[in-house]
């Protein structure tokens, strides 16, 4: 509390690696008088968008932005006055009382539950949590299609993420794209891993990738903003794959170059396991995405780039008889430039041809 006796409202952490997001809408104009729970500003970030909450009574003094701004975590964004006997952080008003806190409202939200119904759903404290949601969604009947012949459906979690992914990475990232040929005999030979399993093409393919990028900086680092390059020391290898219902999610490998052939298959097992039971790993040090569509026999495709990352692969499959795989590469032009794309993509070539 400041010497005039009034409350800030901080942008919340709403995701590990966030550093900013950006003012949607505001909801409540200098003087409204605002319950504990009334919405209040909604905000956007790489992975959600999301509608905040009062966190106890007052009265709203002024806003610290305007709708639009990209603000970083922790800012300032509205200074409120508690009503009388509020201490103002947001705990609840009696020992007995329930807790629905915003994330919680929102995550009910984006699974199409109706605000007015949290009150009535179990929770196993006095906290309503996520799980709780899940548990309740879990004993209810699935949709209905509609008698006319369709059925609709919320876009939400996952899904809803990557579209504005997408939808940031168009504004931000100027891409380009070139591509080489590989010869696949080596890719899909037997690998040596040790005793572990024996490594896919794609898996050999990824593990060189993090080799050959741990030489050439730009491919491990990432833009912030127009104006900063961040590199990194390790590389840090982003998988997409399909979660089940074809959700895109991200299995990062952390420090590929470090590893021996055996470690990445090993490491990218396990972290495509994780991804598919908890969804996306990317963050902002994710530098480099790999794409493979090898069960479906896909030989080309040009990779869609979703920042922070600075490039991303895919690898093609050959078709009958043909004895090369295309590689293709799209990089983030505001931090590789052509010739640095080439001088990459080339070396990753060399290397299997060398061996």
């Amino acid at each position: 509390m400041n010497d005039r006796g009034l409350r800030e409202i901080r942008v919340p952490q709403l995701g590990e690696g966030l550093r900013e997001a950006r003012v949607v809408e505001l909801l409540r104009e200098p003087g409204s008088t605002m319950r504990r729970g009334d919405p209040l500003y909604v905000i956007e970030t790489d992975k959600t968008t999301v509608e905040l909450e009062v966190p106890f009574d007052g009265m709203l003094v002024e806003w610290r932005v305007a709708a639009g701004d990209v603000v970083a975590i922790d800012t300032t964004i509205a200074m409120i006055a508690p009503a009388p006997g509020e201490s103002g952080v947001g705990v609840a008003s009696t020992p007995t009382e329930r807790l629905i806190p915003p994330r919680t409202r929102h995550y009910a939200q984006e699974r199409g539950i109706d605000a007015a119904l949290l009150a009535s759903i179990a929770s196993t404290s006095n906290k309503l949590l996520p799980q709780d949601i899940d548990a309740y969604l879990a004993r209810e009947a699935p949709l209905v299609p509609a008698a006319i012949g369709y059925r609709e459906q919320k876009v939400v979690g996952g899904h809803r993420a990557l579209i504005f992914r997408l939808r940031r990475s168009a504004t931000l990232v100027i891409p380009g794209t070139i591509a080489v040929a590989v010869p696949w005999n080596f890719l899909a030979s037997p690998q040596t891993t040790g005793h572990g399993p024996k490594a896919t093409p794609f898996q050999v393919f990824g593990h060189a990738v993090a080799q050959v990028a741990q030489r050439h900086p730009h491919f491990r680092s990432v833009m912030l903003g127009d104006d900063r390059i961040r590199e990194y020391n390790h590389v840090n290898v982003g998988i997409a794959m399909a979660r089940p219902n074809d959700e895109l999610a991200i299995a990062v490998v952390r420090a590929a170059e470090r590893m021996t052939l055996q470690d990445f298959v090993r490491a990218c097992s396990a972290q495509m396991r994780i991804a598919i039971r908890e969804g996306d790993q990317a963050a902002e040090d994710t530098q480099i995405l790999l794409s493979h569509l090898g069960e479906f026999g896909i030989p080309d495709a040009v990779p869609t780039l979703v920042a922070p990352a600075s490039s991303v692969l895919f690898l093609g499959t050959p078709a009958p008889g043909e004895a090369n795989a295309r590689i293709v590469l799209t990089f983030d032009h505001r931090l590789i430039n052509g010739a640095a794309a080439g001088r990459f993509l080339s070396e990753l070539a060399a290397s299997f041809a060398r061996k």
